[in-house]
């Protein structure tokens, strides 16, 4: 018994003892984990020339990282340090000490990074870094890592501060110029960018490529080649938090995600939308980004009346559908309007010209673009692997190329202008079709045909022996071939008669005075006009003097009178007006003289409705039954 109880009281022993080792293991592993830097932290100072400043250890930056141990802290006297400095330790805060004026440190080797961080939890501050311009070197460089950059000068560098697959980083009161970069973000997440300013970059000031969750706040992005753009594969790539503290040139950046049924206010510079549905952009300016205009993930929305300059891309749709492109002016940029995998989508009426490609469409399928005018590019019109889109009734001049499609099979292309382009066609493993699907009724030379209606090929002269508008031939397209092209520009061909929408003349024309009427027209078909005629009341000049014809998406079409001369009853618009069936449009037209009248709110014809909603006549009397007698043809 004695024996037992004396081997249970050592057992108990033993216990204590164990559970006393195991106490005293935790408590030194604890200290050791915390820190290294609670235990023995180190100040290291540098001098360039251990001249100035007799406490410091060393004269470069590099040989003190090298000395340094996790939580230490390095200080660098003002000076200039020509060296590439290897940061490759966690927790080390190094900074200067009179701030980026007066410490300077120059890449010895250009192509390498004036500061590389590989380690996690290093803070860098107050350094002017500079001279990194090589291909893909960077004044400070974070690859892999995150904490904070702050209060520092990166120029002269390919990218000021570059972060590579790092994360949780504060890159905070920078400022970067005359790099080629100023702030690039690759495939970083959950960093914070903010109160910098990043001016007079030869590329982009800001620009986060294939990032997310990043958040902009209060940075100041001026004169750069583009101030900022943002891409991406996915739709995490666009999420991001960036509020309107952010300034391009003065004006407001507008990144909203998840947004629907609101307009882009008038002060924006610059306007991303992601995720979001029935936005309006209208009547805007916007030049110097990577994108004058963004939607990604967006649908049911419409960019009307814009201008776009200088951009890297004026207009871009990235994995967006539905939406209206209509009236907008694109010009010197890279690429005028840019459609990457995007769907059902309608650009028309724009002008765009002097892009390098003016309508680009990648990996986009079943869009409608009709009735733009590209001109003076590198590429009219360019497709990229994108099928099953309609190209109807545009003007392709003074390119390089007017069309050019890859890997581009089943898009119906006609009724469109290949004008003094250096060469008008190029088509690489691709299948389409290069005429009007179904026959269509055209008046040529005062005669009215019925037929498939291909493109007018400016450089292609061949025979027309039943004088009919088409060429007898078809027009070789490499391996593919427009079966109907025609003899003159396709404008020539689009008056058919059942294609106007009439009035027709008054029974009951008077009383009539000239004034101001506001209205609506609704076609029951669709209508193709270049000319608009007013009926005159007999043995006067009744006549149009200005017409515009508009949509809640803008001015689709306007004209004015040019006096009395030549066909002076008809007002001609600059460009083929397209009303679709069933679609409601409204006018305004401004009278002459006597014009007849029709004294109905309403009235009905074969080609569809047409209202007034006011007439203000010469002398400011207002009628609210005057529709003015006109053809639309």
């Amino acid at each position: 018994m004695k024996r037992n109880a004396n081997k249970g009281e050592m057992d108990e022993n033993i216990k204590h003892f164990v559970f006393g080792v195991c106490i005293a293991f935790m408590m030194l592993g604890a200290f050791a984990g915390a820190g290294v830097a609670l235990a023995s932290a180190t100040t290291w100072r540098v001098d360039d020339d251990l001249t100035d400043y007799p406490d410091a250890n060393f004269t470069s930056i590099q040989d003190a990282v090298d000395a340094a141990s996790p939580g230490d802290t390095i200080i660098v006297y003002p000076g200039t340090y020509t060296e590439n400095v290897d940061v490759n330790k966690d927790h080390l805060t190094i900074k200067s000490e009179g701030g980026a004026e007066a410490t300077i440190v120059q890449a010895a080797d250009s192509n390498y990074p004036v500061f590389e961080v590989t380690a996690d939890y290093v803070n860098i501050s107050g350094f002017m870094v500079k001279g990194a311009g090589g291909a893909h070197a960077a004044g400070l460089y974070l690859s892999g890592v995150g904490h904070s950059i702050s209060d520092n000068s990166a120029l002269n560098n390919w990218c000021g501060i570059d972060l590579d697959d790092s994360h949780s980083n504060n890159i905070t009161n920078n400022s970067v110029s005359n790099n080629d970069f100023g702030i690039c973000l690759y495939s970083s997440s959950n960093n914070t960018i903010t109160n910098n300013n990043a001016s007079s970059n030869n590329g982009y000031g800001i620009f986060l490529d294939f990032s997310s969750n990043i958040t902009l706040t209060n940075n100041i992005i001026s004169g750069n080649r583009y101030n900022f753009g943002v891409t991406g594969y996915s739709l995490s790539h666009f999420i991001h938090n960036i509020d309107t503290s952010n300034k391009v040139d003065g004006k407001t950046i507008y990144y909203w995600v998840n947004q629907q049924n609101t307009q882009v206010p008038s002060d924006a510079g610059y306007i991303g939308v992601v995720n979001s549905k029935n936005i309006t952009l209208r009547d805007l300016i916007l030049t110097n980004n990577g994108q004058g205009v963004l939607f990604a993930y967006t649908e049911n929305s419409r960019i009307e009346n814009v201008t776009v300059l200088s951009n890297e891309y004026g207009i871009n749709l990235d994995h967006s559908s539905n939406n209206t492109i209509t009236n907008n002016n694109a010009s010197n940029n890279r690429g005028g309007i840019y459609l990457g995998s995007s769907s059902s989508n309608t650009i028309t009426n724009n002008n765009v010209s002097n892009n390098t490609y003016d309508i680009w469409l990648y990996y986009s399928s079943n869009n409608t673009i009709t009735n733009n005018n590209v001109s003076n590019n590198g590429y009219g019109i360019y497709l990229y692997y994108s099928s099953n889109n309609t190209i109807t009734n545009n003007n392709a001049s003074n390119n390089y190329r007017g069309i050019y499609l890859w890997d581009s099979n089943n898009n119906e292309i006609f009724l469109n202008n290949f004008i003094n382009n250096t060469y008008n066609v190029h088509s690489y493993n691709s299948a389409n079709t290069w005429n009007s699907t179904e026959k269509i009724t055209y008046t040529y030379n005062g005669s009215e045909f019925e037929n498939y209606l291909g493109n007018y090929w400016d450089d292609y002269e061949g025979n027309d022996t039943d004088v009919d508008g088409i060429v007898d031939t078809p027009y070789s397209i490499d391996s593919d071939k427009d079966n109907y092209p025609l003899m003159e520009p396709f404008e020539i061909y689009l008056a058919p008669t059942e294609n106007i929408f009439d009035t027709g003349a008054s029974a009951n024309p008077y009383p009539s005075i000239s004034g101001t009427h506001n209205g609506t027209i609704t076609p029951n078909q669709t209508i193709i006009a270049t000319k608009l005629y007013t009926y005159p009341c007999e043995g006067t000049g009744g006549h149009i003097e200005y017409v515009r014809i508009y949509n809640e998406s803008g001015t689709i079409a306007e004209a004015n009178w040019t006096g009395y001369k030549g066909d002076w009853h008809n007002i001609t618009f600059d460009k083929p007006v397209v009303l679709l069936p069933n679609k409601t449009y409204n006018y305004t037209i401004r009278t002459g003289s006597y014009p007849q009248i029709h004294h109905n709110r309403t009235l009905t014809v074969p080609d569809g409705e047409i209202t007034c909603t006011k007439f203000t006549d010469a002398n400011g009397k207002v009628y609210y039954d005057w529709i003015p007698t006109i053809k639309l043809w």
